[in-house]
């Protein structure tokens, strides 16, 4: 299945009037945002949606529109007033089962349980209240937790390794699991004998056909035992006799691998890297719709790049996920990345794309998609910069000067701007937030003066030019220090030549003679180790009261309305 579009039209939490696009996601989708932005309401939203269309005593609280394929099914879903309108294919009609996803599984890494106490756990009391009965029901929402891990463990190992290489990879580059040894279960056989003779019951007792209390077996011995029984059978009756908490028929399972470990020593990473491969390999299929809230919480920087494999390996799934994570959110296309923000009212609301476009391409990729994020929530002043060292040094020296109370209250967000087009780009897409200034300081020079001509379309003086503003946001060239005799100035100009000059003096003497022969790459290495310099704190703040009338004029931009 695909989901297409997701609209939430009257409140639900910190959603309302709020729309999601899922269209050209190719079976992944990414939410990051500042703590408190959504990301966890949305995955609440849909199980709240889909627990209504699987069962219309558990609708939701929210009137909303939902449109999505599955197999050759197009579906439109309009919940409003407490009815539904419902499209197949176009015309109006009541849904099937066929019409909806196989089964919603959700996974949540934290304490939080209001996803499973207020969705699925309804699902799964019904599911454990007929379990004993003649047949073993499918629930259509399904939650895994950390008490899932051995039986995923189980299930993997339960697989033909010559035949899927890819979960025996997984098992032993992944988990580092080369052979279980070993595997112990512990029956309460009593409880056992009130059950209805149904599947579940049978695999226990095919398991255990001298009713014994306890059992520790080979795999072999397992996998021949219940040689009748599919991976997905074995999951599901599994869960059926392990899971319920105060229902259980298997009490206890213990694995032991590698000559003597006991699985209970994989990390807590590992063990969530198994959840995950349960849910995309065993439980979910093609016409599944999986939601993992934060996957990669406990999961070690060097493994957070196998989440991005696993999904990638699964898009065929309509996957949704959660996380806090740059490192794991860099692993992604930008394409799978929805970034959400905060209205002015604490809403969420999806960011504009061509906005993520932009600040990714004007940092050239080397901010994660959490630093963009950051950047698109902060309600800070922002500064647009042609370079890293423009941020270095404005950075640097108005931490050095906030000793003058003038400029305490000065606080930016850098960005660069990529040049005329950039800028140009910058300017038609962003508009400041409320009591927000956005300015671009570029050089007094022939680079400087380009951006701003190509956006204000006309000719300015470098000598004359101040700043003007074009689509509310201000450009400037920089302001030159007080008896400055040239045209061109540029940010380094705010420093005394002697600085340059003597680490230039130090470089040369440092160099060998080949080196003293090409007087540009002294000039070069100067302009790579002043930035490093004027960070030490061996740096003299003195050195840095060149940039005053640079604060100076920023104050006064941020005065004009």
């Amino acid at each position: 299945m695909r989901l297409q579009r997701l609209k939430i039209n009257t409140r639900f939490k910190n959603l309302e009037d709020f729309e999601i696009d899922f269209s050209n996601k190719e079976g992944i989708t990414v939410l990051i945002g500042n703590n408190g932005s959504g990301k966890s309401n949305i995955l609440e939203a849909i199980s709240s949606v889909f627990a209504g269309l699987y069962n219309n005593s558990r609708n939701p609280s929210f009137e909303y529109e939902l449109s999505y394929t599955k197999d050759t099914y197009n579906i439109e879903v309009k919940f409003e007033g407490g009815s539904y309108e419902t499209k197949v294919n176009g015309v109006v009609t009541a849904l099937r089962p066929e019409h909806l996803p196989n089964q919603l599984i959700a996974s949540y890494s934290g304490e939080e349980s209001r996803l499973w106490d207020k969705y699925y756990w309804p699902f799964y009391r019904d599911y454990i209240a007929a379990i004993k009965g003649a047949t073993v029901p499918d629930s259509e929402l399904i939650f895994i937790n950390k008490f899932y891990w051995n039986i995923a463990l189980l299930v993997l190992h339960f697989y033909d390794f010559e035949a899927f290489t890819d979960i025996r990879d997984f098992c032993k580059d992944t988990l580092g699991i080369d052979a279980i040894n070993s595997i112990t279960f512990d029956f309460d056989i009593p409880k056992l004998n009130t059950w209805s003779a149904n599947p579940v019951k049978n695999m226990v007792q095919t398991l255990n056909p001298a009713n014994e209390a306890s059992i520790t077996i080979t795999l072999e011995e397992f996998k021949n035992r219940l040689n009748f029984i599919n991976e997905i059978d074995l999951f599901k009756y599994l869960a059926a006799a392990f899971m319920p908490k105060d229902d259980k028929v298997i009490t206890k399972i213990e694995i032991y691998y590698n000559t003597g470990l006991k699985a209970e020593s994989l990390s807590e990473g590992e063990k969530k890297l198994l959840l995950i491969m349960l849910i995309l390999e065993v439980i979910g299929d093609e016409n599944s719709l999986i939601l993992l809230d934060e996957p990669d919480s406990h999961i070690h920087l060097s493994n957070k790049e196998q989440i991005e494999k696993l999904l990638k390996a699964y898009s065929n799934r309509e996957n949704i996920l959660t996380t806090h994570s740059p490192t794991l959110t860099h692993n992604f296309d930008l394409k799978h990345i929805t970034m959400l923000s905060k209205k002015v009212n604490n809403d969420a609301q999806v960011e504009e794309m061509e906005k993520q476009k932009i600040v990714y391409e004007l940092t050239k990729g080397i901010w994660s998609y959490q630093e963009q994020n950051i950047f698109l929530n902060s309600k800070k002043d922002i500064l647009l910069v042609e370079g890293k060292y423009d941020k270095i040094y404005i950075t640097e020296a108005l931490k050095r000067l906030k000793r003058y109370k003038k400029y305490q209250k000065l606080d930016f967000e850098y960005l660069p701007m990529g040049g005329a087009e950039g800028l140009e780009n910058f300017i038609d897409k962003f508009t400041p937030k409320k009591g927000q200034k956005i300015i671009a300081l570029l050089d007094r020079d022939s680079d400087g003066k380009k951006p701003i001509e190509t956006v204000l379309k006309k000719k300015v003086d470098i000598n004359t030019f101040d700043f003007e503003k074009s689509k509310k946001i201000f450009l400037a060239l920089y302001p030159k220090t007080k008896g400055w005799k040239t045209s061109n100035f540029v940010v380094e100009d705010y420093f005394k030549r002697k600085i340059f000059a003597d680490k230039a003096i130090e470089l040369i003497k440092k160099a060998d003679e080949t080196f003293k022969m090409f007087p540009n790459k002294i000039k070069e290495k100067v302009k790579e180790a002043i930035p490093q310099e004027c960070q030490k704190p061996t740096f003299a703040d003195k050195e840095f009261n060149g940039f005053k009338i640079l604060f100076d004029k920023l104050i006064e931009i941020k005065k004009v309305r």
